[in-house]
């Protein structure tokens, strides 16, 4: 599934179930499923299901915030060199 289609489906299944949720609520499911990833490398857990589980919370914060995820990747990140992406990533 792309990630178009990944988009549409969370909006479309699950829009009236999340849509009413604050967005602090949002980030605060992005900082947990994150750290449920992190377990997962760690400690070779299910690392397929945790990535699929941070991919539906930025779907839906996405959607919350008007984002098509398919134009910002190629406006932030496709042409990029490794270097000035891994440069942007460490900039604090």
């Amino acid at each position: 599934m792309d990630i178009e289609k990944v988009q549409r489906w969370v909006k479309e299944g699950f829009g009236s179930a999340i849509d009413g949720l604050p967005t602090e609520y949002g980030v605060a499911r992005l900082l947990t499923q994150a750290g449920q990833l992190g377990e997962a490398v760690l400690h070779n857990g299910d690392v397929g299901k945790e990535l699929a589980d941070v991919m539906f919370v930025l779907a839906a914060l996405a959607n919350r915030a008007g984002v098509d995820m398919n134009e910002a990747i190629e406006k932030h990140l496709t042409g990029q060199t490794p270097e000035a992406f891994m440069a942007r990533l460490d900039r604090r």
